[in-house]
């Protein structure tokens, strides 16, 4: 059974950020970190379209992304760890083509993109289901919107 995602409140002066929202899935240990790291896979995807790739630029290409997973992997649960290490397949050879770097950099980015979606549809149907709750609890203590007369 997949376990919450945790959602960190890093709004809070306390250096340590406390858990302040559980959604069921998989934990995300840091946020914020994650969408750093993020933000550098869509850059070097974007930076890889852009710009041809010699020898030595492939090779730092692959050194960035294989750090990108190490730090994706200690941001994430097992479960996650896990579908994120079916995705990130090694490289067959020690300097992988331009294409097969861009291939794997997209595939990294959607793979990220689609986490993204669902931990906001996750939060969003949370939301929902408390204001729901909510709702129901008012109505019930008489505080809703039928209870009452209305002049």
């Amino acid at each position: 059974m997949p376990r919450p995602v945790v959602i960190y409140d890093t709004q809070e002066a306390d250096v340590t950020a406390q858990p302040v929202q559980e959604i069921e899935g998989s934990y995300i240990h840091s946020p914020d970190k994650l969408m750093r790291v993020a933000a550098v896979a869509r850059a070097m995807l974007a930076e890889a379209r852009e710009t041809p790739c010699d020898q030595a630029g492939c090779e730092r290409f692959r050194a960035i992304y294989e750090n990108t997973i190490s730090e994706l992997s200690t941001l994430l649960s097992e479960d996650l760890q896990r579908e994120l290490g079916h995705l990130a397949v090694p490289f067959l050879a020690d300097s992988p083509s331009p294409s097969e770097l861009r291939v794997a950099q997209a595939e990294l980015v959607g793979w990220l993109e689609g986490l993204f979606s669902g931990i906001a549809a996750a939060a969003t149907g949370q939301a929902q289901g408390a204001a729901a709750q909510a709702a129901a609890v008012a109505d019930v203590a008489g505080d809703g919107p039928s209870s009452g007369n209305y002049l």
